[in-house]
């Protein structure tokens, strides 16, 4: 039914070859492990979007969400076409590296806060990582 996986070291290479199966098996697994590690943009428009999360909606518009739209942050209308990923990344962490005076506040950092409310971040890398993939999608 199924491909035998068969290990074999020929004689003076010093390596081990699998079978074409397991060779297929393994890209596969590498690319996939790469994908989630970038982040999906479905979860972090569900991040954006929670009240207890990122809570973007109360300062950003973003594009296709209904409900009220805040103005009091800059649009996030084609911000993918404006930032790749380092930079979002950086915007999300901690704006404050980017423009001092930023009234946003530092979603991947307690660094540098008043009295902080909790002491872990507000998101973790992970988290912060999908909101990068959803915002690279608005273009």
């Amino acid at each position: 039914m199924g491909e035998n996986i068969h290990l074999r070291k020929p004689a003076g290479s010093g390596r081990i070859e699998f079978g074409s199966a397991r060779r297929v098996a393994l890209v596969c697994a590498l690319f996939v492990g790469a994908v989630w590690a970038q982040g999906t943009a479905e979860q972090g428009f569900r991040i954006m979007a929670s009240g207890t999360l990122g809570n973007c909606l109360a300062c950003h518009t973003l594009p296709g969400q209904p409900g009220l739209a805040s103005t009091f942050g800059p649009s996030l209308h084609q911000v993918g076409a404006r930032y790749n990923a380092d930079e979002l990344r950086q915007w999300v962490s901690d704006a404050r590296l980017i423009k001092p005076d930023t009234l946003m506040p530092p979603f991947g950092t307690t660094k540098g806060t008043r009295e902080p409310i909790r002491a872990q971040s507000i998101l973790s890398l992970d988290e912060i990582d999908h909101v990068v993939a959803a915002l690279q999608t608005l273009r």
